[in-house]
């Protein structure tokens, strides 16, 4: 059943499939950027705590910012990427484009 299906159903066109993939990896991004926005209520949560001078709580929040530093910044560099994916697979479509034409 399921070879009759894919030979029924026809396959999406390139430029189709392009903006697919391009739309994935833009809420990839998103995902990544609302990661890095909670490193800032984490700062926010620190200040608070440390109004209330409920120092244990603050020092927890603080080595939890510690940490989610280093993975901002490899959440940085997995944006950058994704950027550069979209980008390549853009070229590459309109590159076949242009010499199918």
């Amino acid at each position: 059943m399921k070879k009759v299906m894919k030979i029924i159903k026809p396959k999406p066109d390139p430029k189709q499939r392009l903006r697919d993939w391009q739309r994935k990896l833009r809420q990839e991004c998103r995902n990544i950027e609302r990661q890095i926005r909670e490193e800032r209520t984490v700062q926010k949560a620190i200040k608070e705590a440390a109004k209330r001078n409920d120092m244990v709580s603050a020092k927890a929040l603080a080595k939890e910012i510690v940490s989610s530093r280093r993975t901002v910044n490899k959440l940085y560099e997995n944006k950058a990427q994704m950027n550069s994916i979209s980008m390549h697979l853009g070229e590459s479509i309109g590159i076949k484009a242009f010499s199918l034409a």
